[in-house]
């Protein structure tokens, strides 16, 4: 090796280490922002609808926290809560993490396309980016599934909301590895804001749901996690 090539390597190294050592500086000096959520999950949706049985259930139950995983989502609050009447079911799913507290890959890598399929369901059809308005409420583009087991099958709806913005990416097998470099590129430097992760699901499709009173009810508080469309 060239004493050229071993002053690049030193130097590239050097800068490398002295990036690092300055982002860690940042981060440290500069606060996250202020969480916009200032009540609990539950508080936002109905737990109490007429002709619907409403159970609120543990959060090992739900495949995206199972209990193998759960304590590793290190989220700041949660509500896993069905809704059924008749033979309808609904379910809603919602982590949150306040500003900082969890990596936007990490977050967001429990999706159904990960979960799901590892406990034992598979995917019938999946859609990216999926347009979702219903009565006065428009909100951020989803991510849309149907999901089979036991013969019966899911329709899923799922939003990783970061700082009010769909966070979606196409999951192609492995992860990748330059997902970081990605998000940096995408959000910048300030990789701190506020994430939900929010599931809503159902054995009946989107016109069945939307001629029930509940859903716009449920809409309603979805509306207030800052979900609200945004032109990009």
């Amino acid at each position: 090796m060239t004493s050229h090539i071993k002053k690049f390597v030193f130097y590239s190294g050097l800068a490398g280490l002295a990036s690092v050592v300055g982002f860690c500086a940042y981060f440290e000096c500069i606060p996250p922002p202020q969480a916009k959520l200032q009540q609990r999950l539950t508080s936002l949706f109905p737990d109490n609808f007429k002709h619907w049985e409403i159970t609120d259930q543990d959060i090992a139950d739900s495949p995206e926290s199972s209990a193998r995983i759960s304590d590793f989502l290190n989220f700041d609050d949660v509500i896993n809560r069905i809704y059924q009447k008749k033979g309808l079911r609904i379910g809603l799913y919602i982590a949150y993490w306040t500003p900082g507290k969890a990596s936007y890959r990490w977050a967001g890598a429990h999706t159904p396309d990960t979960c799901w399929i590892l406990n034992g369901w598979t995917c019938k059809l999946r859609e990216h980016s999926v347009p979702f308005s219903f009565a006065d409420y428009q909100l951020e583009p989803a991510e849309f599934g149907i999901y089979n087991k036991d013969g019966n099958n899911e329709h899923v709806y799922f939003w990783h909301i970061v700082g009010g913005r769909s966070h979606t990416y196409k999951q192609m097998g492995t992860p990748n590895i330059f997902g970081a470099i990605n998000d940096i590129q995408k959000h910048g430097l300030n990789l701190r804001k506020e994430q939900f992760f929010v599931r809503l699901s159902s054995n009946e499709n989107i016109d069945v749901l939307k001629k029930e009173p509940l859903f716009e009810a449920l809409l309603k508080g979805l509306a207030q996690l800052d979900m609200q469309f945004k032109n990009k």
